[in-house]
């Protein structure tokens, strides 16, 4: 008989169709923002990077306590915190109130967003990596449906910009009272409620300064780096270099169709783990090379659509792949992992701000390509170190 999953599954499936959806929006209105505004590229990729500086605040702080309090408690508390942030950015200004809005919403964004992977092993380890698997595909449906949806009610309607604040809230708003009436999942330590000795813990602690740990870590880095770049700037390609306002209209709908179709069914068509991930990186490095290379109105929403379809696999995977070497400690892994996610992200935002406003989208994506392509060499040495340690990547 089938095993049914419990509920608190499906929330945690909700809550990334949530993240993609919301991060998506908020990346959809940045040129109507940056045009009321007045303000740069660089400054916009600063702002919308305080992600970046919230994350490494919440990861000293939380990496230690994480696994031992209670994942409902650690949701609750996340989404009580964003959702206060996404209030407040409907009523800025300027540059100084978004910020301060999105240091709220980073805040409770990332306590959120480091219980879904816990309840998830706590609940159904053995099937870890498919259920990551579906949280990120997930992530790129609402991604791909949102820039839709706000395109009709921004293009068509006329909305302001800051409807995407008000549906973010709702939507938020609902999920916390789902998230108030299901049960508990418990914590992360009540994975490791049998005796360890001595040198056990002490092996456990160094997990994350292993060469496999931190490659799959900066492999998040690298992949992040093209994701953030290709997300960011493909509106400014297509409307400000190619005047192409129907492509800029359909570009992130491409890229996260692509990513939700290879997410769910990328391990079908390439069985092995390690060339699955490993691909994922170098092809959507080569399809951002192109963008920069061949950059003609309607032909290069291809060059989009094939970004989507090559990257999906790379996030969930790598990230299994991290996870996978201490399920034990899987809220601090978590934590950690998502800390270098927010690396690559922000720095890769303010990074391709800058090339953007000082070379031109298209150089600048010719750019993040080339690095990207050079993640490989990262991974390969991770999986490497995995086997060194007696583990089989492809065991996630």
């Amino acid at each position: 008989m089938k095993k049914k999953l419990p509920f608190i599954i499906l929330i945690v499936y909700l809550l990334q169709f949530f993240v993609g959806f919301y991060y998506s929006s908020t990346v959809f209105i940045q040129l109507e923002l940056k045009t009321e505004f007045g303000i740069s590229s660089t400054l916009m990729a600063t702002i919308t990077s305080i992600n970046l500086i919230t994350g490494l605040l919440m990861t000293f702080v939380f990496a230690k306590i994480l696994d031992h309090i209670d994942i409902k408690i650690i949701m609750i508390v996340g989404a009580v915190v964003q959702l206060t942030g996404i209030l407040l950015s409907p009523l800025s200004n300027g540059p100084l109130m978004t910020a301060f809005a999105y240091v709220i919403s980073g805040i409770g964004s990332n306590i959120l967003m480091a219980s879904p992977y816990p309840a998830v092993m706590l609940v159904d380890p053995e099937n870890n990596a498919k259920h990551v698997n579906i949280e990120q595909g997930a992530l790129s449906f609402g991604a791909f449906v949102s820039p839709l949806i706000m395109a009709l009610l921004i293009n068509t309607f006329h909305c302001n910009w800051r409807v995407v604040y008000y549906i973010g809230a709702v939507f938020l708003g609902a999920m916390l009272l789902m998230i108030l009436t299901v049960k508990s999942p418990g914590k992360s330590d009540d994975i490791a409620k049998e005796e360890e000795t001595e040198e056990e813990k002490a092996v456990r602690k160094k997990i994350i300064w292993t060469p496999a740990f931190v490659c799959m870590g900066l492999t998040l880095v690298f992949y992040m780096l093209i994701e953030s770049s290709i997300l960011n700037y493909s509106k400014d390609y297509f409307t400000v270099l190619l005047n192409d306002t129907l492509s800029a209209s359909l570009c992130i709908s491409a890229i996260r169709g692509g990513m939700t179709l290879s997410r769910w069914f990328g391990d079908k068509v390439i069985k092995s783990k390690v060339k699955l991930t490993g691909l994922s990186l170098l092809l959507p490095s080569l399809s951002l090379m192109l963008m920069g290379i061949i950059a003609v109105p309607k032909f290069s929403l291809l060059w989009t659509l094939l970004f989507g379809i090559f990257s999906g696999p790379c996030w969930p995977l790598s990230f299994s792949m991290g996870l996978s070497l201490d399920e034990k400690s899987s809220g601090k892994l978590s934590s950690i992992l998502f800390l270098y996610n927010n690396i690559g992200n922000n720095l890769g935002n303010i990074f391709s701000g800058f090339l953007v406003d000082n070379i031109g989208v298209k150089n600048a994506f010719l750019i993040d390509g080339i690095l990207g392509a050079l993640g490989i060499f990262i991974f390969i040495y991770g999986i490497r170190s995995f086997r060194k340690m007696g583990r089989d990547p492809e065991m996630i």
